[in-house]
């Protein structure tokens, strides 16, 4: 039994994180072939391959020529040469199963494309099924129309949350959806010291500390609503320090709208997080759209409260009290206070307990594991795709 795998994707993100983990633990269950087709655009996912081929020799290693664009479910259909390449490849190499590591349903879409044009099934690893009008892309709509058809290519799906699942099928998908909850390393991310943490980063040891960690970028990860929604509180201004730890395109605008609005805060580079969560008194996501963001299962590990946008995996996994319209400031700024004249009580043991049992690295390494590699042994058995009605099917490591 052979897996391919297949990410023509430039850009190292998240998922490219998440798919390594789980490639790794397909690595140590099988000493079959598994193939992984990479686009030579990114280095940094080509040089973590490499690595992981020194250590599993029945790892064999492509570099793929180009990469997958903005428009590339346009492009698909104005090339069709390409798929016509792609699906000869894929027949000399022969697998049960191709698995398409897509960011969005565009990219690696050329290998939905050609594992349907060769005859082999295939599975869509897809944290973020959003549509680009969602997700703010230019020319958003237009390239959701060219994007449709996509979801009707795989013959199985495996994504991250409960509520990307419903996405997919909003957005088209009939084929066996099959949840994989993210993972992360819990014996990193522990309670501790709050007041040793803050020593450590030179935080105010006297305020409720509020924190957003990740790339500053307003378009998506919304940095400004926490300053907006604290600005506009007296109780929130006055006892509130706001830290923010990341880089990107908006850390000056982050730096300015502190200082106009005169809100207390720390602008942190990149940094270890798990000190941080222990110094902050909650995390704060206000981002737009996510998958399930790891900086929030890393906090809820550590025993630290997170409050989070009324979207995706926050609205799965947080509950009421602790989600707010990502479009409001003021909708915000009233569950921070109200939190704040509870006593900031903590995210609770069953919610802390939960993370570190279902959403650990073994948890997720095993479950993505046994998914792909029962898919491919259906494949192989059946000799034909599985294409049926939508079928949800959450798979935890008590289950693998």
């Amino acid at each position: 039994m052979s897996l391919l795998f297949y990410d023509d994707s430039p850009v190292f993100g998240g998922h490219e994180v998440m798919a390594l983990a789980g490639l790794e633990a397909v690595l140590r269950a099988t000493a079959d072939p598994v193939i992984f087709l990479a686009s030579e655009a990114n280095a940094k996912l080509r040089e973590k391959l490499a690595a992981l081929a020194e250590t599993h020799p029945h790892l064999h290693v492509e570099t793929l020529p180009w990469q997958s664009s903005k428009l590339e479910a346009l492009r698909n259909r104005l090339k069709p040469s390409r798929i016509d390449d792609l699906a000869a490849r894929f027949r000399d190499i022969a697998p049960d199963l191709v698995i398409a590591i897509q960011g969005n349903i565009e990219h690696s879409s050329l290998a939905l494309h050609a594992a349907r044009k060769a005859g082999i099934p295939s599975t869509s690893y897809i944290p973020v099924p959003h549509s680009n009008h969602q997700m703010g892309a230019k020319l958003g709509r237009l390239r959701d129309l060219f994007c449709g058809p996509l979801f009707q290519l795989p013959d199985s799906f495996v994504t991250i949350t409960d509520e990307m699942a419903r996405m997919l099928e909003r957005r088209g998908a009939t084929a066996p959806v099959h949840i994989v909850y993210n993972g992360i390393d819990t014996a990193r991310f522990q309670a501790g010291d709050p007041q040793a943490a803050r020593r450590e980063l030179d935080l105010p040891a006297d305020k409720t500390l509020l924190g957003v960690v990740g790339r500053t970028e307003f378009m998506q990860k919304q940095q400004h609503l926490l300053v907006e929604a604290v600005a506009a509180e007296p109780a929130l201004k006055q006892s509130c320090h706001l830290v923010f730890a990341g880089e990107g395109p908006d850390t000056p605008a982050l730096r300015e709208l502190l200082k106009s609005r005169a809100v207390a805060g720390t602008v942190l580079p990149w940094c270890d997080p798990a000190p941080l969560y222990r110094a902050l008194d909650a995390l704060v996501i206000p981002s737009r759209y996510e998958g399930l963001p790891l900086v929030m299962l890393e906090a809820l590990a550590t025993g630290t409260s997170v409050f989070g946008s009324d979207r995706d995996g926050m609205k799965d996994l947080l509950p009421a009290a602790r989600r707010f319209d990502p479009a409001s400031p003021t909708a915000l700024a009233k569950v921070l206070a109200d939190w704040l004249r509870e006593g900031k009580p903590g995210p609770g043991q069953g919610l802390t307990d939960r993370v570190r049992h279902e959403m650990s690295l073994p948890s997720f390494a095993a479950a993505f594991s046994s998914t792909l590699l029962d898919l491919a042994g259906k494949a192989r058995k059946s000799g034909k795709s599985d294409t049926s009605n939508v079928n949800f099917s959450v798979i935890t490591s008590a289950e693998s």
